[in-house]
């Protein structure tokens, strides 16, 4: 695939601009962290003062995916969450955060309840719009459509085993949203899909394992992994 830029236009904001765009400015935190703490080694800077400002690239993160147009979930949970960190950080308010951990225990309950009812939420299928929710417990979903757009996975205290091994892509492109929080998620694609993985792993980890040449099936994972982890590897025909 070949891809020309006319010399007075500004390129085009796509998956791969972005990508780039996200891994400049977490190099640059890291950077700026390592300088911090040697300055505070050498007692020329009080790191202590600055520190609590640190979620101030989770704001950054969220506001460059605000280019964007076609999901505004994840900045918006970047944003929002950078924010309530800093507050949190700056002791501004006169409780922790974490004394909201007991509302996953109210989200798990109320899914339970939800459940004993009858109430399923939709599984992912063609539509973008499909969203799986694991909440304290672990959800196994399977896809075999043909025409697979992709979809949102969100993991919070929970896990998600997503196979899409028997899918395929009508359109040779779709788009997955996934959010863990103290949870994982994984994700089995065929051999032949090619994977491009934005993803921003915080005191977490992201893994993506898998071959393909580009040019042909594409799944492009937006994703925010907290104290998480998200695994996307392949599965060659013969061990489906």
């Amino acid at each position: 695939m070949n891809v020309s830029i006319t010399q007075n236009q500004p390129p085009a904001v796509d998956g791969t601009s972005a990508k780039i765009s996200v891994k400049l400015i977490v190099g640059i935190f890291f950077t700026l962290l390592g300088v911090l703490l040697t300055l505070d080694n050498l007692d020329l800077a009080d790191a202590d003062r600055i520190l609590p400002y640190w979620p101030v690239v989770l704001i950054a993160i969220g506001i460059l995916k605000f280019q964007d147009r076609r999901n505004k979930t994840l900045p918006i949970l970047l944003i929002g969450g950078g924010a309530l960190l800093i507050v949190f950080n700056n002791d501004w308010l006169q409780f922790s955060i974490f004394d909201f951990w007991p509302i996953a225990l109210i989200f798990g309950g109320l899914a339970i309840v939800a459940r004993a009812f009858g109430f399923r939420v939709s599984h992912l299928s063609g539509e973008p719009a499909s969203t799986i929710w694991a909440i304290l417990g672990v959800r196994k979903e399977k896809v075999t459509t043909r025409n697979y757009a992709g979809g949102r996975i969100f993991a919070f205290m929970g896990g998600c085993e997503l196979d899409l091994t028997k899918a395929d892509m009508e359109q040779g492109t779709a788009e997955l949203e996934i959010i863990a929080v103290w949870g994982g998620i994984e994700i089995k694609v065929p051999e032949g899909w090619e994977v491009i993985g934005n993803t921003v792993p915080i005191m977490g980890g992201a893994e993506i394992k898998t071959k393909a040449a580009p040019g042909g099936r594409r799944l492009v994972v937006n994703g925010l992994a907290i104290m998480a982890g998200i695994e996307i590897k392949s599965v060659a025909a013969e061990a489906i």
